[in-house]
């Protein structure tokens, strides 16, 4: 296997610098920088900003990832060993998170839960699809959609449970239970996969209008999904302890994707492609549902918002750093 990876627009060998890196990274996050101008203007209010996350995330996401599957049938090969090799690690990072919070900064249950969250979990979705199909076309989205379909379901239940050990001293699992039923029947993402599984399984083609309409779909994904990062962001400011959001940003842009390229590099069997993609994805900064789960249980606010500002900011030096060696 010589590396070469045959993606949907361009040609691309890892380790070889084929296209220049800033011409992703600068594009990708000029969006986000636009959108945050959008989102402190009065044309987009935070209603307008909602609405037009939902149509990302529940529209023009799920379009791409069905085109996809049912173009490319990714999951007839499937390689297991991406599940592994970016989840063992990651929850590695979890847990040393847990504990750095606990016995350097002296916090608290909930606010433990908060800092953990922020140190790694990565936004998958409305800047981790752009940038990986912007960088390796639909190839990249494949081992992409492995982790995705597991990455909320799995760590948001997780960190539900553990704010509610940390407010009722025991754990609730009727209601994890019930939240992570909850999340495999709503998520999107998993829906638009589990979609686009069943119609390749099928053998049927799609007409060409309904093609039609999801290729329109699909290809808004990237400007939209970016504009709506940065309108969100501008909503949230730093503020709260910095060190704590800042130890936050550096373990997620730099322990987090060193910790899962180290595992994924040495103890499992990928492909050049699949170890780039879950090496980016684990450098992705902190996701939008850091602020909010924090948001729901009412601690650790501030600090969860000003992480999530940092790491973004920080992610335009980390991932070009990060793509300039994989790419």
């Amino acid at each position: 296997m010589d590396g070469r990876i045959k993606s949907g627009h361009d040609d691309y060998r890892l380790g070889r610098p084929v296209i220049p890196v800033l011409s992703i990274v600068l594009p990708v996050f000029g969006l986000i920088g636009l959108g945050v101008v959008g989102g402190k203007s009065r044309l987009f209010p935070e209603a307008a900003v909602v609405g037009l996350s939902n149509f990302v995330l529940y529209v023009a996401v799920p379009a791409l990832l069905f085109r996809t599957i049912v173009r490319s049938r990714p999951f007839e090969a499937l390689n297991l060993d991406i599940v592994y090799a970016y989840y063992v690690p990651s929850f590695a990072v979890l847990v040393g998170a847990l504990l750095l919070g606990r016995f350097v900064f002296g916090l608290s249950g909930g606010e433990r839960a908060s800092f953990a969250m922020g140190s790694m979990f990565s936004n998958t979705t409305l800047l981790g699809v752009p940038l990986v199909f912007a960088t390796w076309g639909e190839a990249g989205l494949v081992p992409l959609m492995v982790v995705i379909t597991l990455h909320s379901l799995l760590f948001a239940t997780i960190f539900f449970v553990l704010h509610d050990m940390a407010k009722s001293g025991a754990v609730g699992w009727a209601s994890a239970a019930r939240l992570a039923a909850h999340s495999i029947v709503t998520n999107p993402v998993i829906i638009s996969i589990a979609a686009g599984l069943a119609w390749a399984l099928s053998g049927w083609g799609l007409p060409g209008f309904v093609s039609t309409m999801i290729d329109i779909l699909g290809d808004a994904t990237i400007p939209a999904a970016l504009f709506a990062l940065g309108a969100s962001l501008a909503q949230y400011k730093v503020a709260g302890n910095v060190q704590h959001a800042l130890s936050m940003a550096v373990i997620k842009l730099v322990v987090h994707p060193l910790a899962v390229f180290a595992a994924a590099n040495w103890l499992f069997d990928l492909t050049p492609l699949e170890l780039a993609v879950i090496t980016v994805t684990a450098a992705l900064p902190g996701g939008l549902m850091v602020f909010l789960v924090a948001q729901t249980y009412g601690v650790y606010v501030a600090r969860a918002g000003s992480s999530v500002v940092l790491s973004t900011a920080g992610g335009v030096l980390t991932l070009s750093v990060l793509l300039s060696w994989l790419t």
